[in-house]
């Protein structure tokens, strides 16, 4: 007998939405789900309504409101974070080669520690501020690998902590054709020496409590992936 409306959150889920209201007026511009908002109206942030610019106040997480305020900045702002993850539980494992293709459940930690600010015209950086957010904890699954010590030494002279990046990367643009998702459903970590494994390890895996799937179909598909 309930509208279907009233039982799903199309923003997202975990938390209460944040409302994005205009301090000024008290107008309700819309609302940003809450595991986004760390990333798009932080304080300091320039948030875009409906081709107008605003630039946020406050962003009180307890009250779930973000007040903004009509402007005309310069320059964009790009949320920087940090990023750990911990292997909570492997579920399947294969082996190609001396390196290891595993899939199962990971703990990520994200916190968004400051914005960099960039003129809208030429990208030219004009400073970073700090930000105190607290962290956000997702409990998910992941698809991941790792090389052996003896393949690293092969490699040479590399920048490995560059390269496994860059493989994280290429792997999170390229999962998108296999699993069926958008670019932004995933997200990756990649460390020279994880401590979990104590080996150069790379880490796709789902942007939603408790997995949606994503890097289950990389698993399965890893070889064409």
């Amino acid at each position: 007998r309930e509208k279907a409306a009233d039982l799903a959150d199309i923003r997202g889920s975990g938390g209460n939405p944040i409302q994005v209201v205009e301090a000024g007026t008290g107008r309700l511009l819309g609302t940003v789900d809450e595991a986004s908002a760390h990333t798009t109206v932080h304080e300091g942030a320039v948030y875009i309504h409906q081709g107008e610019s605003y630039l946020v106040q406050v962003l009180d997480l307890d009250d779930s409101v973000a007040l903004v305020e009509s402007a005309d900045p310069d320059y964009s702002t790009t949320a920087r974070d940090v990023t750990d993850i911990r292997i909570v539980e492997r579920l399947r494992s294969t082996a190609w080669g001396e390196a290891t293709l595993c899939y199962g459940t990971v703990e990520v930690t994200r916190q968004v520690v400051a914005y960099q600010m960039r003129r809208l015209q030429t990208g030219e950086m004009l400073g970073e501020k700090p930000l105190e957010l607290p962290p956000r904890t997702l409990r998910t699954r992941a698809v991941w690998w790792t090389l052996s010590e003896s393949q690293i030494d092969h490699l040479g002279d590399l920048d490995l902590a560059g390269s496994a990046h860059a493989a994280e990367h290429a792997s999170i643009g390229l999962l998108p054709l296999f699993a069926t998702c958008d670019r932004w459903d995933i997200g990756g970590v990649s460390t020279a020496v994880h401590p979990d494994t104590g080996l150069l390890t790379v880490f796709v895996y789902d942007g939603h409590e408790g997995g949606a799937g994503f890097a289950e179909r990389g698993y399965r598909d890893a070889a064409e992936w």
